[in-house]
């Protein structure tokens, strides 16, 4: 149902973030991309990495010379970032020193184009490597992308999951996990058939994907009706606003369900945070979301149970509340 759409996009789909202090600098790189590809601006390093928590551009290029944070010392921080580690960057620079353009490279850039800007070299250079790039995030969709939900699989949270668990520790931030699950999912399926099943489970997993405000954060489908969403640098509090979101769209869907108390789909959860200074192992912090998802399953289902934290929904439009779970 989904990756039959994976290999459609074109240049003009992609999108090019340009990073330069200097506006008149800016506003020709976009007039001599404009006609190839949507392209968005900067005006400093930190806007940048700032841009990037929230977006994701397909290719960066990058002013060698600014000030605060230069071009090279942008990069390097972006590269520390799991969600901007595949961004390509072209660096644009003053100088064509062999000092220079060795720096260059050993920032981590793909390539460079030197100032004055050459418009056929700098039109074909980001061509040639939006290109590459869309050849390769095919193949990571083919490889990492799950084919009916469109949502990652199994093989991405392998590889994906514990650089997440290593950041947090390196840079100590926190790492939430939900677990959700289609409540009453068989009967579902019995009673509409599979082929609705299958449009059920492609539309909650889109519904869930465009609630997910940030490139870090990523839904995964572990399996059956069953689906992981990653929040990185997350608290348990931040976790439960997004998942009280979560909850609140998939329930709006209204998905019609008459074997379900609720007359339409709707999703438990489980929530657990591992903190940086804690010692749960990324294992412990699954089982416990499983726990959680548990106990949501077994209070009346549409709800989200985290450590302290119940959230219900059971009216319409849905109401969540919190409340102190007493112990």
């Amino acid at each position: 149902m989904y990756i039959e759409q994976v290999d459609n996009r074109t240049l003009s789909d992609c999108s090019v973030l340009i990073v330069d202090d200097d506006a008149s600098s800016r506003l020709v790189l976009e007039t001599l991309l404009q006609d190839i590809v949507a392209c968005e601006s900067v005006s400093s390093g930190r806007d940048a990495i700032e841009y990037c928590r929230f977006k994701k551009p397909d290719l960066i290029l990058m002013d060698v010379s600014m000030p605060e944070l230069d071009g090279h010392e942008t990069t390097a921080l972006l590269r520390k970032k799991p969600q901007c580690e595949g961004i390509p960057i072209i660096f644009v620079t003053s100088s064509s020193t062999e000092e220079e353009e060795s720096k260059c490279w050993n920032s981590g850039c793909v390539d460079f184009v030197v100032k004055p800007v050459n418009a056929c070299t700098l039109q074909n250079r980001v061509k040639s490597h939006l290109k590459n790039k869309m050849r390769n995030d095919l193949l990571e969709k083919l490889i990492y992308i799950d084919k009916l939900t469109g949502a990652y699989n199994r093989h991405y949270l392998d590889d994906y999951l514990p650089r997440l668990v290593r950041d947090g520790l390196r840079n100590i931030t926190p790492l939430s996990l939900v677990i959700f699950d289609i409540d009453h999912f068989k009967l579902f399926n019995d009673m509409y058939g599979h082929l609705d099943g299958d449009s059920c489970l492609w539309k909650v997993s889109q519904c869930i994907s465009s609630s997910l405000l940030r490139p870090m954060d990523k839904l995964v489908r572990i399996g059956g009706e069953e689906f992981l969403v990653i929040l990185p640098n997350t608290d348990t509090q931040g976790a439960v606003e997004v998942t009280k979101r979560l909850l609140e769209t998939v329930y709006d869907l209204n998905i019609k369900h008459a074997a379900s108390e609720f007359e339409r789909v709707t999703l438990s959860a489980g929530l657990s945070t591992k903190q940086a200074d804690d010692d749960k192992t990324i294992e412990y912090v699954m089982l416990e979301g499983d726990k959680h998802l548990y106990m949501a399953k077994t209070s009346g289902r549409n709800c989200v149970k985290a450590e302290g934290f119940t959230i219900t929904g059971n009216e319409s439009p849905i109401k969540a509340t919190k409340r102190r779970i007493l112990v």
